[in-house]
């Protein structure tokens, strides 16, 4: 995975255990599709990929891009993107999103509604500051090893 210099990256790696409560800070998740700023720059969800070799048995590593490109093909990804970077549990549930493992995200609440086969699908709200915030639904395909 290539991440050059000055690339806007929202990077989470750890999430809490599912539950009720306010979520992340009383965090919505809009219906909408996922949009926000990263980096300050206006930022919209349209493609999701995996990659199982940085996936557990637990977790899934889900790369969620502004770009349109085939999602797992080799090389497709765009190296010059910006780029949502999350471990979501394999299991729906709806999660606070905690620094545990990461220097990045201040609040959030992640929902997994439903993993098939070939897809993880649900909805994202995190905030790092002003200028790095997410908010809405996401499908991403899971990507065979």
């Amino acid at each position: 995975m290539k991440w050059p210099a000055g690339l806007g990256l929202l990077l989470l790696f750890a999430v809490g255990c599912g539950g009720s409560g306010d979520g992340g800070a009383g965090a919505t998740i809009s219906s909408q599709p996922l949009a926000g700023k990263i980096g300050g720059q206006a930022w919209t969800f349209t493609t999701g990929e995996t990659t199982e070799v940085l996936s557990t048995s637990k977790q899934l590593w889900v790369d969620l891009y502004a770009d349109d490109f085939d999602a797992c093909v080799a090389l497709r990804a765009p190296s010059n993107a910006n780029v949502v970077t999350m471990m979501m549990p394999r299991t729906p549930g709806s999660y606070d999103v905690n620094l545990t493992m990461n220097d990045f995200a201040t609040s959030g609440r992640l929902v997994v509604d439903s993993i098939t086969a070939t897809t993880i699908t649900g909805g994202l709200n995190i905030t790092t500051n002003g200028d790095n915030t997410v908010n809405g639904q996401f499908q991403a395909t899971i990507c065979p090893p």
